[in-house]
């Protein structure tokens, strides 16, 4: 495989970087109780490890062969989400039908390049992952093609849907929700209704700050798809090195 050694730095690090991102996301939504996809969320976490691993290979920090097993299990729990999907009777309201289906494709391409680097490591007698430092190529070239055209159509895909992903609103307590907020004057007594008069000039940033429910926050699903944009452009750009 050949490809900079400067640039296989900064994607392992973009990686690294990535899995420290969606491990938080898994953290906040088990203490905030909120919804998220934990399971992509968890299989980031070991994709961006991983290929860390694979583009650096002194970041390595699990056995080769190893990740196979993990990703090809990954691959077989997201093909049965990705079955559910299709079979369900109209999309959920959080993401279409096709969505776990570019995370089987994602598992399909790290087991490829895991196993072309399980394959380089035996060759070189058992030294590591160095397939990514400049030896691993592909032996199927038409099946990594294929792989590569279909993780550049997903982030494409991922990228047009960036603008129309709602943003999370940050979460407020129903009692900090139903305090009088200093500055306010109610609507009933502006003489309009719907329109909040400010007391205060002084007070109106802090009181547009609070009443903004869209903001995003660290579990915006804005954040998800450029994680899934990260791991898509750095695969593709392994997958065409080994070609």
């Amino acid at each position: 495989m050949g490809g900079q050694a400067w640039l296989a730095d900064i994607l392992a690090a973009v990686m690294l970087a990535t899995a420290a991102y969606c491990l938080s996301r898994l953290v906040l939504s088990s203490r905030a109780r909120r919804t998220t996809e934990r399971p992509v969320d968890a299989a980031h976490v070991l994709m961006g490890v991983a290929m860390a691993g694979m583009l650096v290979p002194r970041l390595r920090i699990f056995y080769v062969g190893g990740w196979e097993v993990v990703f090809g299990l990954a691959a077989a729990g997201f093909a049965w989400l990705a079955a559910r999907e299709l079979l369900s009777p109209s999309s959920t309201r959080t993401h279409p039908r096709h969505h776990h289906l570019q995370h089987v494709l994602a598992c399909i391409a790290m087991v490829y390049m895991l196993a072309a680097a399980t394959t380089t490591a035996s060759g070189s007698g058992g030294s590591g992952m160095g397939g990514m430092a400049g030896t691993m190529t592909a032996r199927f070239p038409t099946l990594a093609g294929l792989l590569t055209l279909g993780l550049v159509g997903y982030v494409i895909w991922n990228a047009d849907r960036l603008t129309s992903l709602a943003r999370v609103p940050v979460p407020v307590s129903a009692a900090a929700a139903s305090a009088p907020v200093p500055g306010l004057v109610p609507a009933s007594r502006a003489g309009s209704a719907g329109i909040v008069a400010l007391a205060d000039d002084g007070d109106a940033a802090a009181v547009a700050r609070s009443a903004q429910p869209g903001r995003a926050g660290p579990l915006s699903p804005r954040l998800a798809a450029c994680c899934e944009i990260a791991m898509g452009v750095t695969m593709g750009y392994m997958m065409i090195t080994m070609l």
